[in-house]
């Protein structure tokens, strides 16, 4: 079995964990499974699963730019800041227009400080916060850094209160936040309606794999769906090592830039990391500027043949 990426398309109501485990279970239990980041119960689309030695690019898979269709109810408030939490308050969103709705979308653009939701699993002081809500004890979230690089009404208003909306967000911001945050710039409160991750990085939903194939598939079926890594090669600049320069690199040895060939460019701003290939290795790195020379330095190596 070959060590690579199976993108998967989440139907809502199956959870992140099924897939992965209806996965392990299809190629044996033998393998090792991960994921690049989970989708909410309720949301779908791309669900990047890791396979083999793949687990360890988890950390750069989730640095890739994400893009959501969401709608946004207006005037709605719910504890866990979608529908499948318990009502807060409901508001008439009579006077919201059109033009108040995009420059609220507009605050919400660029770099800011977003509180995650209450149930989410974000950590908190050694829990998770979701396990924490659910036995109704107070949940005391921080506000940390999020990024929305693009944000904007779809089409609009449906029904006099449902907003769709396409959000291209980075890791650790949370589109139930964005959507709670919209409602009260508003003043009337929203909540998550619908969301679809259309997109992480690459790995686009018509080409993923549906998640209700998964009980029936067997090995074979998903060994022949799996990416490899140069499929990451348009989201990270990336270099061709040497079969030398590769064994410098395998030792985690720092490395002159100069001594590999640059093939790519990154289009996805990944964290500053670049992407080596070597004949029987992958390695994550990042650049570094030491007395007057350039200096690649691996932070993550994975090697591919071998034991």
């Amino acid at each position: 079995m070959r060590s690579g990426f199976l993108i998967i398309d989440k139907a809502p109501g199956t959870r992140s964990s099924q897939c992965v485990a209806l996965v392990k279970r299809a190629l044996g239990g033998k393998e090792r499974v991960g994921h690049g980041g989970t989708l909410d119960q309720p949301a779908s689309g791309v669900l990047a699963l890791l396979i083999g030695r793949a687990t360890r690019a988890s950390r750069f898979v989730m640095m890739l730019p994400k893009v959501y269709l969401a709608v946004a109810r207006l005037g709605l408030r719910t504890d866990t800041d979608d529908l499948s939490g318990a009502v807060i308050s409901e508001e008439d969103t009579g006077l919201v227009s059109e033009e108040s709705i995009d420059r609220a979308l507009f605050s919400l653009y660029g770099h800011r400080d977003q509180t995650p939701p209450a149930f989410s699993a974000v950590k908190v002081k050694g829990r998770r916060a979701h396990a924490m809500a659910r036995e109704g004890l107070d949940v005391p979230l921080s506000a940390r850094p999020a990024l929305v690089t693009s944000i904007g009404r779809t089409g609009p208003i449906m029904a006099g209160r449902d907003v769709p909306l396409r959000i291209v967000c980075r890791q650790g911001t949370y589109v139930r936040s964005i959507v709670r945050d919209l409602g009260e710039t508003l003043g009337c409160g929203a909540s998550v309606l619908s969301l679809r991750r259309e997109s992480l990085g690459p790995f686009a939903a018509p080409d993923a794999l549906p998640s209700g194939d998964l009980a029936t598939a067997d090995a074979s079926t998903l060994e022949g769906r799996i990416l490899p890594f140069s499929s990451l090669s348009g989201s990270f600049t990336y270099y061709q090592a040497s079969l030398a320069d590769e064994g410098t690199i395998a030792s985690g040895s720092p490395l002159s830039l100069g001594k590999l060939a640059r093939r790519g460019w990154g289009g996805h701003g990944t964290g500053g990391y670049i992407l080596i290939f070597g004949k029987a290795m992958v390695s994550f790195a990042r650049v570094v500027h030491e007395d007057g020379v350039y200096l690649v330095r691996p932070v993550t190596n994975i090697i591919l043949e071998g034991p």
